[in-house]
């Protein structure tokens, strides 16, 4: 058993120890993001410019919903796991900052009314994404997260969150294929740019970058030995379970405008 898939309910680790644990993780999971969403096959013909403009439309009808709900996740957890962050004011200031970003950034209402925007960028209205029904795949995203704040510990709320880098990550990838690969302008992609920023980088006005808080949790609750998770789950696996929703949300998108798996036509 690797130290990453140890359980560390109940056990103090020192700030080094933890630092060790966190820097094993991120590596996990960037290497299971490169093999899983960025090689998988949405992604690689994206970049090369085959994918076409329908799969580019279902995907984002799929993240308009994803984002509605998923953002609204950071403010349920503030007050679930408020008793934690109230000993740290210090983690409470910046994740009071992170709950506010999602929601005011750049203006109210926040990051969604980027998603409307970028959708309509890519030919959508907004009722093509207010009212679109989730594909299966792409619902399964958002219910993993659901089911973890609801009835899993913090800590595998949190390891699960810091998957929060690799989107990052891809918000990057994926801009830069609709710059160099489709052609579009700057001010056509403004989603990815908002969001890898968000993600990955200290804001102008101090707010932390998102990944950066999920991971400074994470160590806080693996140095007061509060990293609890239940049997059949460990951290290494909440980032696994992540990512691989986050790839099978493409997967679906491909299978549904490719007509294969679920979305083959009857008869």
């Amino acid at each position: 058993m690797s130290h990453l898939q140890r359980d560390y309910s109940g056990k103090k680790l020192s700030s080094r120890e933890a630092d060790a644990v966190i820097t094993g993780l991120r590596e996990y999971l960037m290497a299971l993001a490169d093999r899983w969403v960025f090689k998988g096959r949405f992604h690689s013909e994206l970049v090369k410019g085959t994918l076409p403009l329908e799969a580019i439309k279902v995907f984002w009808q799929n993240w308009y919903g994803f984002v509605a709900e998923i953002n609204n996740f950071h403010g349920v957890a503030y007050q679930r796991h408020l008793p934690f962050f109230k000993r740290h004011p210090e983690l409470q200031g910046h994740f009071a900052n992170h709950v506010a970003d999602e929601m005011i950034h750049p203006t109210p209402p926040g990051h969604i009314r980027i998603v409307l925007e970028q959708g309509k960028n890519f030919g959508l209205a907004e009722e093509d994404m207010i009212e679109y029904e989730m594909l299966a795949e792409c619902r399964a995203f958002l219910e993993y997260y659901r089911g973890v704040l609801y009835e899993g510990t913090m800590a595998e709320w949190w390891a699960s969150f810091c998957v929060e880098e690799a989107v990052g990550y891809w918000a990057e990838f994926f801009g830069d294929a609709l710059r160099k690969t489709y052609k579009l302008p700057e001010e056509k992609i403004v989603y990815f740019r908002v969001h890898a920023e968000a993600d990955l980088q200290e804001h102008a006005d101090g707010v932390m970058a998102h990944s950066d808080l999920d991971w400074m949790v994470l160590k806080k609750m693996l140095e007061e030995g509060r990293a609890d998770t239940r049997p059949g789950f460990s951290l290494e696996y909440c980032l696994r379970m992540g990512t691989a929703y986050f790839a099978w949300f493409f997967e679906g998108v491909c299978q549904y405008v490719y007509k294969e798996g679920f979305y083959r036509p009857l008869g």
